[in-house]
């Protein structure tokens, strides 16, 4: 009997010391379970880094595409010509354009502007060739600037002209019909920063005192009258020859001066400094 109780015992001491040594170790497992957490939050940042990096990627491609989709421009440009003996005038025409009606409208209204200056200088056996420059600003505007040396007077003339348009309107833009034209606004002329087209890194001090000197000579009255014909391409209708151009934030008005003065003298007025009407 003592040994049937002996031999129980022992054999339950056995069996609990295998259940202790095969029984998982509380510890141990909230070690790994802690290992395991720190590892998917590590993955679930790098996921989300991932994913806000292509976000940001895509925001920035988009913005990109609008700027780009804004600055587009609405059409293209081709050269033509216009020749009455030797005489020569290149001019551009528009390419392009989704509305092809405003676009012919457009055409028309550049060749005519640009013939109808050329044919003041129809009677003279001296050639002229007249080359042009596009501007287009940030807005609803073309302007378009004609350049050339003239050769039939006693001395070379620099010829200077403009037309500008409004392209989304197809109607051509003159300065007094835009701006008032009235004392204060020539109160600001007078105060505008000379262009010098012959040094335009280095403008002529002493050339733009005598410009300014020369405006002065004439009356207020005189200068709106000059300026409220400004844009015409015949001497008839601009006989003091002023015309106008835009860059982004001014306007440009070009005055006929005495040859002594450079022919035209170029004067840029910021935006906001000129009322509208």
């Amino acid at each position: 009997m003592k040994k049937i109780l002996l031999l129980t015992i022992f054999t339950l001491l056995i069996a609990g010391c295998n259940n202790q040594q095969t029984t998982p170790s509380p510890e141990k497992n909230v070690d790994e379970n802690t290992a395991s957490q720190q590892a998917e939050s590590e993955e679930d940042k790098e996921q989300s880094s991932s994913q806000q990096e292509k976000e940001d990627k895509n925001e920035n491609t988009s913005s990109q595409s609008q700027e780009e989709d804004t600055k587009e421009v609405p059409f293209e440009s081709d050269t033509a010509t216009f020749e009455d003996g030797q005489l020569t005038i290149h001019y551009p025409q528009l390419t392009d354009m989704q509305d092809k009606k405003l676009e012919q409208q457009m055409n028309n209204l550049i060749k005519e502007e640009a013939t109808l200056f050329l044919t003041q200088y129809q009677d003279s056996d001296a050639p002229l060739t007249l080359e042009y420059e596009v501007l287009l600003p940030e807005s609803d505007t073309i302007s378009i600037l004609y350049k050339g040396n003239y050769n039939g007077g006693m001395y070379p003339t620099n010829l200077f002209f403009t037309t500008t348009i409004d392209w989304k309107k197809g109607e051509k833009i003159r300065f007094s019909e835009v701006f008032v034209v009235d004392e204060a606004f020539i109160g600001t002329l007078k105060k505008a920063s000379y262009l010098d087209w012959e040094q335009p890194t280095q403008p002529n001090k002493e050339k733009q005192d005598a410009l300014f000197e020369y405006l002065d000579t004439y009356t207020t009255q005189d200068l709106i009258e000059f300026i409220s014909k400004a844009d015409q391409p015949t001497p008839e209708a601009n006989p003091y020859g002023v015309y106008s151009y835009y860059t982004n934030n001014t306007v440009v008005l070009s005055i006929q001066v005495p040859h002594a003065l450079g022919d035209h003298a170029e004067f840029e007025i910021n935006l906001e400094d000129l009322v509208k009407k």
